[in-house]
Protein backbone atom coordinates (compact mmCIF):
# COMPACT_ATOMS: atom_id res chain seq x y z
CA UNK A 1 0.00 0.00 0.00
CA UNK A 2 2.60 2.39 0.99
CA UNK A 3 4.65 1.87 -1.96
CA UNK A 4 1.78 2.29 -4.58
CA UNK A 5 1.42 5.62 -2.63
CA UNK A 6 4.39 6.73 -3.17
CA UNK A 7 4.18 5.87 -7.18
CA UNK A 8 0.70 7.10 -7.65
CA UNK A 9 1.92 10.47 -5.66
CA UNK A 10 5.43 10.60 -7.69
CA UNK A 11 3.07 10.09 -11.30
CA UNK A 12 0.51 13.33 -9.77
CA UNK A 13 3.88 15.73 -8.83
CA UNK A 14 5.44 14.87 -12.16
CA UNK A 15 2.17 15.36 -14.25
CA UNK A 16 1.64 18.05 -11.85
CA UNK A 17 5.18 20.09 -12.72
CA UNK A 18 5.00 19.87 -16.53
CA UNK A 19 1.45 21.34 -16.40
CA UNK A 20 2.73 24.10 -14.23
CA UNK A 21 6.22 24.79 -16.29
CA UNK A 22 3.65 24.99 -19.39
CA UNK A 23 1.52 27.56 -17.92
CA UNK A 24 4.78 29.45 -16.41
CA UNK A 25 3.74 28.73 -12.72
CA UNK A 26 7.51 28.90 -12.12
CA UNK A 27 7.18 29.57 -8.71
CA UNK A 28 4.96 26.37 -8.07
CA UNK A 29 7.01 24.13 -10.27
CA UNK A 30 9.59 24.73 -7.67
CA UNK A 31 7.32 23.53 -4.77
CA UNK A 32 6.58 20.59 -6.30
CA UNK A 33 10.05 19.98 -7.65
CA UNK A 34 11.04 20.20 -3.77
CA UNK A 35 8.31 18.00 -2.84
CA UNK A 36 9.22 15.37 -5.83
CA UNK A 37 13.27 15.44 -4.13
CA UNK A 38 12.04 14.68 -0.79
CA UNK A 39 10.01 11.72 -2.40
CA UNK A 40 13.24 10.86 -4.32
CA UNK A 41 15.11 10.81 -1.24
CA UNK A 42 12.33 9.16 1.39
CA UNK A 43 12.00 6.34 -1.28
CA UNK A 44 16.17 6.14 -1.28
CA UNK A 45 16.50 5.68 2.17
CA UNK A 46 13.95 3.23 2.63
CA UNK A 47 15.11 1.20 -0.32
CA UNK A 48 18.70 0.88 1.68
CA UNK A 49 17.01 0.29 4.63
CA UNK A 50 15.10 -2.85 3.33
CA UNK A 51 18.00 -4.22 1.05
CA UNK A 52 20.45 -3.99 4.25
CA UNK A 53 17.49 -6.14 6.09
CA UNK A 54 16.89 -8.47 3.07
CA UNK A 55 20.46 -8.65 2.75
CA UNK A 56 21.75 -9.21 6.71
CA UNK A 57 18.77 -12.10 7.01
CA UNK A 58 20.71 -13.94 3.31
CA UNK A 59 24.15 -13.71 5.02
CA UNK A 60 23.00 -15.20 8.69
CA UNK A 61 21.65 -17.79 6.29
CA UNK A 62 25.05 -18.48 4.47
CA UNK A 63 27.09 -18.26 8.13
CA UNK A 64 24.22 -20.85 9.82
CA UNK A 65 22.97 -23.35 6.87
CA UNK A 66 20.18 -24.98 8.10
CA UNK A 67 19.46 -21.98 11.05
CA UNK A 68 15.93 -21.02 10.70
CA UNK A 69 16.44 -16.99 10.51
CA UNK A 70 13.85 -14.58 11.45
CA UNK A 71 14.60 -11.10 9.62
CA UNK A 72 13.75 -8.30 12.51
CA UNK A 73 14.53 -4.52 12.92
CA UNK A 74 16.27 -4.09 16.64
CA UNK A 75 13.93 -1.91 19.52
CA UNK A 76 15.30 0.54 22.09
CA UNK A 77 15.48 -2.49 24.36
CA UNK A 78 17.61 -3.76 22.14
CA UNK A 79 20.65 -1.70 23.24
CA UNK A 80 20.36 -2.53 26.97
CA UNK A 81 20.05 -5.79 25.95
CA UNK A 82 23.21 -6.55 24.16
CA UNK A 83 25.40 -4.38 27.22
CA UNK A 84 23.34 -6.69 29.65
CA UNK A 85 24.73 -9.94 28.04
CA UNK A 86 28.41 -8.33 27.25
CA UNK A 87 28.05 -7.59 23.75
CA UNK A 88 29.00 -4.64 21.58
CA UNK A 89 25.91 -1.78 21.16
CA UNK A 90 27.80 -0.60 18.50
CA UNK A 91 26.03 0.13 14.87
CA UNK A 92 22.34 -0.32 16.80
CA UNK A 93 20.45 2.78 16.94
CA UNK A 94 19.41 3.26 20.29
CA UNK A 95 15.76 4.68 19.17
CA UNK A 96 15.68 1.03 17.52
CA UNK A 97 15.12 0.32 13.43
CA UNK A 98 18.52 -1.15 12.59
CA UNK A 99 18.37 -4.39 10.91
CA UNK A 100 19.24 -7.46 12.77
CA UNK A 101 18.43 -11.17 12.40
CA UNK A 102 17.69 -14.15 14.68
CA UNK A 103 19.43 -17.46 13.46
CA UNK A 104 17.40 -20.15 15.61
CA UNK A 105 19.29 -23.42 15.73
CA UNK A 106 19.72 -26.12 18.17
CA UNK A 107 18.88 -25.17 21.92
CA UNK A 108 19.77 -21.09 20.87
CA UNK A 109 19.09 -17.80 19.11
CA UNK A 110 21.55 -16.20 17.94
CA UNK A 111 21.60 -12.20 17.42
CA UNK A 112 23.32 -11.13 14.21
CA UNK A 113 24.00 -7.40 12.72
CA UNK A 114 26.26 -6.28 10.33
CA UNK A 115 28.51 -8.59 8.26
CA UNK A 116 30.27 -10.00 11.21
CA UNK A 117 30.97 -14.00 11.35
CA UNK A 118 29.92 -14.43 14.33
CA UNK A 119 26.79 -13.61 16.15
CA UNK A 120 26.92 -10.74 18.74
CA UNK A 121 25.28 -12.68 21.80
CA UNK A 122 23.25 -15.38 22.25
CA UNK A 123 20.04 -16.17 24.17
CA UNK A 124 19.70 -19.62 25.13
CA UNK A 125 15.75 -21.12 24.10
CA UNK A 126 13.53 -22.52 26.84
CA UNK A 127 10.03 -23.05 27.22
CA UNK A 128 7.89 -19.79 26.82
CA UNK A 129 11.11 -17.69 26.40
CA UNK A 130 9.43 -16.39 23.30
CA UNK A 131 6.62 -13.87 23.38
CA UNK A 132 5.07 -11.06 22.05
CA UNK A 133 5.79 -8.09 24.58
CA UNK A 134 5.57 -4.37 23.95
CA UNK A 135 9.09 -2.26 22.62
CA UNK A 136 10.05 0.94 21.88
CA UNK A 137 10.58 1.49 18.43
CA UNK A 138 11.29 5.23 17.55
CA UNK A 139 8.89 7.59 19.24
CA UNK A 140 6.07 4.85 19.70
CA UNK A 141 5.95 1.90 21.75
CA UNK A 142 4.71 -1.46 19.54
CA UNK A 143 4.32 -4.87 19.84
CA UNK A 144 7.34 -6.87 19.86
CA UNK A 145 9.17 -10.00 19.97
CA UNK A 146 10.87 -11.05 23.07
CA UNK A 147 13.35 -13.93 23.58
CA UNK A 148 14.55 -14.64 26.49
CA UNK A 149 15.79 -17.26 29.11
CA UNK A 150 16.63 -15.71 32.07
CA UNK A 151 19.81 -14.36 31.91
CA UNK A 152 19.89 -13.07 28.16
CA UNK A 153 17.14 -11.72 26.21
CA UNK A 154 16.57 -9.77 22.76
CA UNK A 155 13.50 -7.51 21.60
CA UNK A 156 13.20 -7.22 18.15
CA UNK A 157 10.30 -5.83 15.89
CA UNK A 158 10.16 -8.55 13.22
CA UNK A 159 10.47 -7.89 9.66
CA UNK A 160 8.92 -10.68 7.56
CA UNK A 161 7.37 -7.98 5.63
CA UNK A 162 10.20 -5.41 6.20
CA UNK A 163 8.53 -2.33 4.47
CA UNK A 164 5.41 -2.63 6.89
CA UNK A 165 7.96 -3.67 9.78
CA UNK A 166 9.63 -0.12 9.26
CA UNK A 167 6.55 1.79 10.06
CA UNK A 168 6.04 -0.74 13.12
CA UNK A 169 2.95 -2.32 11.62
CA UNK A 170 3.94 -5.98 12.13
CA UNK A 171 0.47 -7.33 12.14
CA UNK A 172 0.42 -11.17 13.11
CA UNK A 173 4.46 -11.15 12.39
CA UNK A 174 4.95 -11.36 16.33
CA UNK A 175 3.16 -14.60 16.45
CA UNK A 176 4.46 -15.55 13.42
CA UNK A 177 7.96 -15.10 15.22
CA UNK A 178 7.00 -17.13 18.40
CA UNK A 179 5.67 -20.11 16.82
CA UNK A 180 8.90 -20.14 14.42
CA UNK A 181 11.16 -19.96 17.24
CA UNK A 182 9.17 -22.36 19.54
CA UNK A 183 9.38 -24.52 16.75
CA UNK A 184 12.55 -24.65 14.61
Amino acid sequence: MFTAVLVLFAAISITRLIITIQGEGVEEATIWIAAVIVLVICAIVIAVVLGRARGLAAHVEKQRPGAHVVPAFTTAETVDQAQAAGAAASGMMPMGGSPVALAVSGDVVEVWLGRETQPRWVVRRTPGGARSTSGSYGARVITALEVTDGNAAVTVVPAYRPLRATGGKVGEDVERAVREIAVA
